[in-house]
């Protein structure tokens, strides 16, 4: 912005105005109608000059002193990283006149609380105001049709949003990603798209009405949304559903058909645990510094994420009513030293023992056929484990940074294994396998030398 374009060999312009002049605290150019720098990066109160039409690209970047800023009602667009970094910003009001907020506008301002955008606004654009992790609220205004790829994404105070219920008709690629406080939004009839994983790890949502007017609902819409209990939508994107990865005990809902007299989405808590499913689906574990676990009798789901984060867990009960473990269910929990499942598990979900540091033993019961991508990375104590020959298909990374693994049997079942499952298993020096595997071990990023064939 502010760059002229001259012809060779023409006239120069008498009134050329890209020449830039200087201020006591800003860079303006354009006979002082587009500001391209503020020159003191310690400020802390700006109050940019009347005439001023835009705010340019990386003006106020890194003024992590600013705490307020006055903008005229001269400025029309607000260019992008404008404000980025401005971590002691803690609110600001846009004028009427402003029409565009650039891409990353406003991006980690970590102390921003509140904004006001006014109706002249039509565009945010991407991750505008992305990580502004103590935004509790934002009203969209009429003016704007579309929110960008990523616009709201991180702002994990968010809980209060308006959309305006008869413009906006898209809503980006995660839009809405990691807002961990959200509970509810309203999609209004104007919303036509739903863009990929829109709404992804969304963790405390726990029901969304999706409007007749939406024709396309991208993947992993709702990824992670461990809470979620109930989606509703229109019939006629029912068979699409698969592609939004719901989590396990998420009830779909029919617009306008009849509720299920048995509606068993409700969710409760007893002690230590919020259950829904008439007690089958364990959500979560709530005591985050639980030492020792017993899951309750009669759960067959331990959900996505439901033990995530459990530092201070040494140990875990598992009932045998239960059959699957969920996507990240005890990833993080580093003081896990040892895990028995039961015999009735027959899947072991993506990520469901990530990271736990202390984890030195596991046993996998005959039941299981599935070990799911990552299910034990980063398990840096696992010194063994039997592969029962139940299981089919072990996954993408399934035991990556394995780091004291020094063998293992895969038996003779088992047709794929995914790809890097063995990357930093670095002590390895055994992997039996059946002769059928032989052609995908180049993909498992194995040590050298430590693949036996068996029966060779």
């Amino acid at each position: 912005k502010g760059c002229k374009i001259k012809i060779a060999g023409e006239k120069s312009d008498d009134t050329d105005d890209s020449t830039s002049f200087k201020t006591t605290n800003f860079t303006l150019t354009g006979n002082g109608k587009v500001l391209i720098k503020c020159t003191d990066r310690k400020i802390i109160e700006a109050v940019i000059p009347p005439g001023v039409t835009t705010i340019d690209d990386w003006a106020f970047s890194d003024c992590r002193s600013l705490t307020s800023i006055t903008i005229p009602d001269s400025v029309t667009s607000i260019g992008g990283m404008a404000f980025s970094r401005c971590e002691n910003l803690t609110s600001i009001t846009i004028p009427n006149s402003v029409t565009k907020i650039g891409n990353n506008a406003f991006a980690y301002c970590r102390s921003l609380t509140s904004i006001t955008i006014p109706d002249s606004v039509t565009t945010i654009g991407e991750s505008a105001f992305s990580n502004c992790r103590s935004l509790t609220g934002i009203t969209i205004p009429d003016s704007m049709t579309s929110i960008g790829d990523r616009a709201f994404s991180g702002c994990n105070s968010l809980t209060n949003i308006t959309l305006s219920p008869n413009s906006v008709t898209t809503i980006g690629d995660y839009a809405f990603s990691h807002c961990h406080n959200m509970t509810s939004i309203t999609i209004p009839d104007s919303v036509t798209s739903i863009g990929d994983s829109a709404f992804f790890d969304c963790r405390n949502l726990i029901s969304i009405t999706i409007p007749s007017s939406v024709t396309t609902i991208g993947k992993n819409a709702f990824r992670w949304c461990r809470s979620l209990r109930s989606v509703t939508i229109p019939a006629y994107l029912k068979s699409l559903s698969y592609r939004w990865d719901l989590p396990k005990g998420c009830k779909i809902k029919i617009a306008g058909e009849k509720s299920d007299d048995t509606d068993d989405s409700t969710s409760f808590k007893t002690t230590n645990f919020t259950l829904t499913g008439n007690g089958k689906v364990l959500i979560k574990c709530t005591d985050r510094k639980i030492i020792e676990a017993v899951i309750p009798p009669g759960v067959t789901t331990i959900d996505d994420w439901a033990f995530s984060d459990c530092r201070s867990l040494t140990s875990i009960t598992i009932p045998d009513s239960v059959t699957s473990i969920g996507g990240m269910a005890f990833s993080h929990c580093e003081n896990l030293t040892s895990v028995t499942l039961p015999d009735s598990v027959t899947t072991i979900g993506d990520s469901a023992f990530y990271c736990c540091r202390s984890l030195t033993s596991i046993t996998i019961p005959d039941s299981v056929t599935t070990i799911g991508d990552d299910a034990f990375a980063g398990c840096l104590s696992l010194t063994s484990i039997t592969i029962p020959n139940s299981v089919t298909t072990i996954g993408d990374s399934a035991f990556s940074d394995c780091r004291e693994l020094t063998s293992i049997t895969i038996p003779n079942r088992v047709t794929k294994i995914g790809n890097k499952a063995f990357r930093g298993c670095r002590r390895l020096k055994s992997v039996t396998i059946p002769a059928h595997l032989k052609s995908q071990s180049s993909k498992w990023d194995l040590p050298k030398r430590c693949i036996k064939i068996a029966g060779e």
